[in-house]
């Protein structure tokens, strides 16, 4: 359950009614400020399992999505990957959510899985949090709380 704390403000009460009618441009900047960070490490991570190609590290996108469940930001690889060697010889492709997926889980034969994506997620779960802090409390000032 999500709590909000307030120190020496009396007779502020922020309900979620309030915080429901969120500007929609506010609620956008917040996860799109949120979904950098976690981008950019997923590509620290990335950078540190040590890619052969570059082809995965600069793949991480951000699609921000207004679906039927609400609003979200998706933090993915795309791209396609070319370096990859094909079972019966020479090269193929593959996308870099793929080749991303086999490094998160592992794969066919002695591929580990090195869980690059969780760890980058966990890892950049306070800044997430703050840089959209940031962003709704430049909104709160804007409005004189």
């Amino acid at each position: 359950m999500a709590t909000f704390q307030c120190n020496d403000i009396d007779g502020f009460c922020l309900d979620m009614e309030e915080f429901a009618r969120l500007p929609d441009d506010t609620v956008r900047e917040m996860l799109a400020a949120g979904a950098e960070v976690v981008r950019d490490a997923h590509v620290q991570a990335i950078s540190k399992m040590g890619q052969h190609t570059g082809h995965l590290i600069g793949s991480p996108r951000v699609k921000m999505v207004n679906g039927t469940r609400g609003r979200y930001a998706l933090i993915y690889p795309d791209g396609t990957h070319h370096t990859y060697h094909a079972r019966k010889g020479g090269t193929g492709t593959a996308r870099n959510a793929e080749v991303g997926f086999v490094q998160e889980f592992g794969g066919h034969g002695n591929t580990k899985h090195l869980q690059w994506m969780r760890d980058a997620n966990e890892k950049s779960a306070d800044a997430t949090t703050e840089a959209e802090a940031r962003v709704y409390d430049k909104w709160l000032k804007s409005i004189n709380l």
